[in-house]
């Protein structure tokens, strides 16, 4: 198989919070056969057992209820013989089993696609929407949403090449992006999760293409959000 055939054969499933509102944009795919670094989760190496392989899924978002831009990722562990042998979410720079037996996203006999519950608004993966109530303020920090521009990780200056950061936004564009949350995308989470299709071709896409798009779309977004605000005054 190619790796993007990998890719849309283990393509994980999301469960949203029925209120949700900020989507899915794109999802960047890397597949190990070797151990190694991951590009897109700073201090993560990557190690697949012998003859198998890791399937790591980056899902970018434009926003996270408090702020402009939002990085998550799921890891497929896969046996030599094709099988799951494990799986991973990440969890606001740390990441957590979602294989776990008795657990809704726990796999069937025979099943490679992961089910993965997002936390409504800041878009971490757990093994239960039940979970999302572990993180304290799960629910206000959907009805007050509202926050700058983030330059996250591996976009900071001290994990991009050449050792800078790879977007600018300035106060103006922060200003904006709180505003733009705050009206538009608060919401009151419901903790009623609905199971989405598995991730799609049409959102695939290698890391490296993914990584080169995402500080253009985050300064076409601060651009639209000036000119949307601008118009109001």
């Amino acid at each position: 198989m190619t790796d993007l055939e990998l890719a849309l054969s283990y393509a994980p499933i999301l469960h949203t919070d029925a209120a949700e509102t900020i989507p899915v944009r794109a999802v960047g795919y890397t597949v190990f056969r070797t151990a190694a670094a991951s590009a897109s989760f700073p201090k993560r190496r990557i190690e697949p057992e012998a003859d198998g392989l890791v399937i790591e899924y980056a899902f970018y978002f434009d926003y996270d209820v408090e702020h402009m831009y939002d990085l998550e990722h799921i890891w497929v562990f896969v046996r030599p013989d094709g099988t799951l042998r494990d799986a991973q979410g990440s969890y606001h720079g740390k990441y957590l089993n979602l294989l776990i037996p008795g657990f809704p996203g726990a796999l069937p006999p025979g099943g490679r696609r992961v089910h993965a519950f997002c936390q409504p608004g800041k878009h971490a993966f757990l093994a239960s929407g039940e979970m999302t109530r572990l993180y304290p303020g799960w629910e206000s920090c959907c009805t007050h949403a509202g926050g700058p521009v983030l330059i996250g990780n591996p976009f900071q200056a001290e994990w991009a090449p050449g050792g800078r950061d790879l977007f600018s936004p300035d106060a103006r564009d922060n200003r904006n992006s709180i505003r733009w949350l705050r009206e538009h995308l608060s919401f009151t989470p419901s903790l009623r999760f609905q199971e989405q299709p598995p991730v799609s071709a049409s959102l695939l896409m290698p890391w490296t293409a993914l990584f080169e798009k995402i500080p253009v779309w985050i300064a076409d977004e601060c651009r639209r959000l000036s000119e949307f605000y601008s118009e109001e005054e």
